[in-house]
């Protein structure tokens, strides 16, 4: 997927704003992710709260970034950095939230396969199909996963 503020580079952050019951998903390549302030607010959190912590000896076996990019950068390197660095971001999600399980919103290559569906299903005019895949994405927004 392209970055949707400079549709030159491809998207890796995925950014969800949550205000009542709506939920905005932008898409966004790291460089104009860590211009916007509410991005770039996280990447200082993120640093400030580990600042002083040693970091763990763990990289992604994807992408290759270790938690101490992670830590310096405060994105991740590819959708796997999520799972690989899990065991070490529950004092950090703590510290954040006030809880230690976190569970992402949304898995955005979910939406993004229920979207690709949903649009070919018009395309050859399957309602009921596109019904059933604007149901599920509705679902997918609301629960935090699109797998319902």
């Amino acid at each position: 997927m392209t970055c949707q503020n400079c549709q030159a580079h491809e998207a890796t952050v995925v950014i969800t704003k949550v205000v009542g019951e709506d939920h905005k998903i932008t898409h966004l390549c790291p460089e104009c992710a860590s211009t916007l302030n509410g991005a770039g607010g996280v990447a200082i959190a993120i640093k400030t709260m580990t600042q002083g912590q040693k970091a763990p000896a763990v990289s992604c076996p994807s992408c290759g970034k270790s938690f101490a990019d992670f830590q310096n950068s405060g994105l991740f390197g590819c959708a796997q950095c999520y799972e690989a660095f899990g065991p070490h971001l529950d004092r950090l999600f703590h510290r954040v939230q006030g809880v230690g399980d976190h569970s992402p919103v949304v898995a955005a290559p979910d939406l993004e396969d229920l979207q690709r569906a949903l649009t070919e299903a018009v395309k050859q005019e399957a309602f009921e199909e596109a019904a059933e895949l604007r149901d599920r994405m509705r679902r997918a927004l609301h629960a935090g996963t699109a797998n319902t």
